[in-house]
């Protein structure tokens, strides 16, 4: 039987498109809300973490925001198992790049992404 909190925490598939849409809104605050205060995101192959925590997330997407007005990221394919989600993504809009490919694997525990792996093609 869940509790209320879990029926209520928000679940992996929600918290990703979550972060997605708040993205593509380039709203940092509420990005950075989703995910755990001491989130560890990776470049694959793994190695140390280049951004840990919530502060240094806000810091780095939001110049990023900053400077990409265009910027949007399209899903192009999910697969959700368990706790882990992985996203299929089309990135574009970045001043000075053209389309990017790139898989996201966002691990989610207690309501929150807790761990991102990209792999960037």
């Amino acid at each position: 039987v869940m509790t209320p909190r879990e029926i209520h925490r928000p679940n992996p598939e929600w918290l990703a498109q979550a972060q997605l849409d708040a993205y593509n809104a380039r709203d940092v605050k509420t990005f950075v809300s989703l995910y755990a205060p001491d989130v560890e995101i990776y470049n694959f192959p793994m190695g140390k973490p280049v951004m840990k925590g919530r502060a240094a997330m806000e810091k780095t997407y939001g110049k990023m925001f900053a400077a990409n007005p265009h910027l949007h990221c399209r899903l192009v394919n999910r697969i959700v198992s368990g706790e882990f989600v992985t996203d299929s993504e089309l990135v574009t809009g970045m001043k000075g790049r053209g389309e990017v490919r790139a898989t996201a694997i966002y691990r989610m525990r207690e309501g929150l992404i807790h761990r991102v792996w990209f792999i960037r093609h």
